[in-house]
């Protein structure tokens, strides 16, 4: 027997007569003009997110929560996302999580935190920290704002000459194919807020209460739950990493 978000029972019947009106206005329909607006009805009615929490939760030895990866779902965690995705819980992670206190083991975000003001960002940090239990590691990837400055002036490495070619052919369309463009392009483009270097989001998560803050290579951990968690497909070999910088924290036991 299926149970609401509240833990009370929830009868077949329900389930079925909350389908049935759905397929009667037309909003179960995929074809419906408001699909969109169909969608959030559909998953308001039938709690579709507290299902996918409360299942999860209700199986993981060690739970791991995913924050904002969009259409990437991770096996073995609990996907979420501000966006509506099927199989994907939608959370708004600059609002209060929708979870007890240590509740995981795993926090992991990937190319997320950037996408919200510092501020917002802080505060999200502070959530993981609360959600997340005593022993629990944090694992934050995020644009290396150093990195990217540091295509401008003076003689660029290989590795430079490599990533600035690519990203400039790739997501450059108005301006000169030049660090300048590029940099632009990284501060302004997808909706980026606020970009970190290793520095200023170490004392972000040392804020937020974190503990032995380190930097890690893409695709690598101490952590086996934490390893080869990156998209690194989605660019040339090793341009992510440059890119990005890579940190974990650990949640001490009070």
């Amino acid at each position: 027997m299926k149970t609401s978000g509240i833990g009370q029972p929830e009868s077949r019947m329900t389930v079925r007569f909350r389908q049935r009106l759905l397929k009667t206005v037309g909003l179960g329909n995929p074809g419906h003009p408001f699909l969109v607006c169909a969608h959030r009805v559909r998953r308001a009615i039938l709690q579709s997110d507290q299902h996918l929490r409360d299942e999860y939760l209700c199986k993981a030895a060690k739970p791991k929560l995913h924050i904002g990866g969009g259409w990437r779902l991770l096996d073995g965690w609990l996907n979420t996302d501000i966006e509506l995705i099927p199989k994907v819980m939608r959370m708004d992670a600059t609002e209060p999580f929708p979870f007890a206190e240590n509740t995981f083991q795993y926090v992991y975000n990937e190319h997320m935190i950037e996408h919200v003001p510092h501020q917002k960002g802080a505060r999200m940090l502070q959530e993981c920290y609360r959600v997340m239990r005593g022993g629990g590691v944090i694992r934050v990837v995020t644009p290396n704002l150093a990195a990217i400055i540091g295509l401008y002036g003076g003689e660029l490495c290989p590795e430079q000459q490599e990533y600035l070619l690519w990203f400039c052919r790739t997501f450059v369309q108005d301006g000169p194919p030049d660090a300048v463009s590029a940099i632009n392009a990284m501060l302004r483009q997808w909706g980026h807020q606020f970009l970190y270097d290793e520095k200023t989001l170490t004392e972000s998560m040392c804020a937020a209460g974190f503990k032995s803050v380190q930097r890690c290579v893409l695709g690598e951990s101490p952590h086996h739950e934490l390893q080869n968690m990156e998209n690194e497909q989605r660019y040339p070999k090793g341009l992510l990493n440059f890119e990005s910088v890579a940190l974990e924290a650990v949640k001490v036991p009070a």
